[in-house]
């Protein structure tokens, strides 16, 4: 019976020397796991550094006022363009769905060799028509159209 005994004892302490023996690759493939996601944490915190460094630098109001300038051609609004709340009506909605809807035609040029020299709107005292809209309607010079490459 003691044979019996230490053989089962003995059969105990091999096999739980295999699970511990186990559970400690187990222990160092996490630790390994760890390691390197770690590592990978840190290069995707310093990726956003530079993303955010980068963003900043691309967001800078002086080269967004460079390229509108460059590209979007556009002029500081004028006094006679600003209107308030207060006098703009439903009916002045309605004119604008309209002539979305529908856009103006372009006009052809008599010289198509001269290019105007901005798509900036443009309004003078004279132009305005008298009570037909609370704001002044703007004449748009269009320039002649570039291939985009």
């Amino acid at each position: 019976m003691l044979r019996f005994v230490n053989i089962c004892l003995v059969l105990g302490l091999v096999a739980l020397a295999y699970g511990i023996y186990q559970v400690k690759y187990q222990a160092r493939g996490l630790d390994a796991e760890i390691g390197s996601l770690g590592k990978r944490i840190d290069d995707e915190r310093d990726a956003i550094a530079v993303l955010r460094a980068e963003w900043s630098l691309l967001n800078r109001p002086e080269r967004i006022d460079r390229l509108a300038q460059k590209y979007l051609k556009v002029a500081p609004a004028k006094p006679l363009q600003l209107v308030t709340l207060d006098t703009v009506t439903d009916r002045d909605f309605a004119r604008t769905r309209i002539e979305v809807a529908a856009p103006a035609p372009v006009a052809k040029l008599a010289k198509p060799a001269v290019k105007p020299a901005s798509a900036v709107a443009s309004v003078t005292e004279t132009d305005l028509p008298l009570g037909s809209a609370p704001w002044p309607e703007a004449k748009v010079v269009r320039p002649v159209e570039a291939s985009v490459q």
